[in-house]
């Protein structure tokens, strides 16, 4: 006769996390690494720039690329077709042209004010006359040596600045404020300017994303933390988020910001109005999700409302125009990543159906 037995959970045993406690610490870590997205950007903002020795009519594009007073024009008009070229060509062999240009070459000289252009190789003494109403353009081109550009736009060494001066010495040198120049020391002109030009910018893109990125994360930060003491203030009872609790979850926002800036950052103290105002946006989507959970449209569009002329105001208050351009900025980010913390408040606005052993 086989015994039966009753198993009985042993209450010293450590029960498991449920889904939505391992989601709260999902999003309090990747709060905390996009906490920290500016200080990883900026400590990889270094750029190597190098210092190429440049004859007297050697390497014209180098000299533009690394001048910038001289613009290669070979570079602006590559992809141009010889029928758009046509009127620059006429400037050059002849000295100048005045007339009406097809408007694809009106946009590309536009902007061309300079002292000297490159073309087909050779240095050019550059004169450019745009109408704005029409397509109308006046060119006028006087062939020029490479030597007297090169002495026109060199500094001399001596007056070099540390960084290029190094450059120089070396062949190469890594930071973000180097000088970028032509430079004469002796009898040779040094053109000092970033090995890419490409790398600049993607520094710049990171540089703004992490920027963008840091109140973001603190933002989750916010809410995982007040969805956290929710549910460990009373963890054996089901404590589903209503608008006045999410409402203090997306308030600590603006401490946990604020702490943030204070200890980890320094500059200006309009950081402390924008990283704070910023991070709320992101941490409200919790309150967008309980509103939406409980199918309040106008209550929700009054809300989102309301925080968008608060964050444009703080701004404003702090930073002036550019604040509005920057808080109208810090609403449309808060706005798409506060994806997150509405699906949170969504989740965490229903009512379970039931509760399972260890839900914490």
């Amino acid at each position: 006769m086989q015994s039966s037995r009753t198993e009985i959970d042993d209450p010293m045993q450590p029960s498991k996390p449920s889904l939505r406690t391992i989601a709260i610490f999902g999003l309090l870590v990747v709060g905390v690494v996009g906490s920290f997205a500016f200080h990883a950007a900026v400590t990889d903002m270094d750029v190597t720039y190098t210092a190429t020795a440049v004859q007297p009519g050697e390497e014209p594009s180098r000299v533009a690329f690394a001048s910038g007073q001289i613009v290669d024009l070979d570079e602006r008009l590559e992809d141009k077709s010889a029928s758009i070229r046509q009127p620059v060509e006429h400037a050059a062999a002849n000295g100048s042209f005045a007339g009406t240009v097809p408007p694809e070459l009106h946009i590309t000289l536009d902007d061309l004010e300079t002292r000297y252009v490159v073309y087909e190789g050779a240095y050019y003494r550059w004169n450019l006359t745009v109408s704005d109403e029409t397509t109308f353009v006046s060119i006028e081109m006087a062939q020029v040596t490479a030597t007297t550009v090169l002495d026109s736009v060199a500094t001399a060494y001596d007056a070099a600045p540390p960084k290029a001066k190094s450059a120089i010495q070396s062949g190469s040198v890594t930071g973000w404020n180097v000088e970028r120049g032509i430079y004469r020391q002796g009898q040779t002109y040094y053109a000092v300017a970033p090995r890419s030009e490409t790398a600049i910018a993607g520094k710049i893109i990171s540089g703004f994303l992490g920027y963008a990125l840091t109140p973001v994360g603190r933002g989750y930060v916010a809410v995982a933390l007040g969805l956290l003491a929710y549910r460990y203030r009373n963890p054996l009872i089901d404590r589903p988020l209503t608008v006045q609790r999410s409402l203090s979850v997306a308030a600590m926002a603006v401490p946990v910001a604020f702490i943030g800036t204070l200890v980890f950052e320094s500059g200006s103290w309009s950081r402390f109005v924008t990283g704070p105002m910023s991070a709320l946006v992101v941490a409200s989507g919790v309150v967008a999700g309980v509103l939406v959970h409980q199918r309040r449209w106008l209550a929700l569009l009054g809300f989102t409302g309301l925080v968008a002329a608060l964050v444009v105001g703080a701004s404003v208050l702090a930073l002036g125009v550019i604040g509005g351009l920057l808080g109208g900025l810090a609403v449309f980010v808060g706005l798409l990543t506060g994806v997150i913390p509405l699906g949170y408040g969504i989740a965490f606005g229903a009512h379970r159906s039931r509760k399972t052993n260890g839900d914490a």
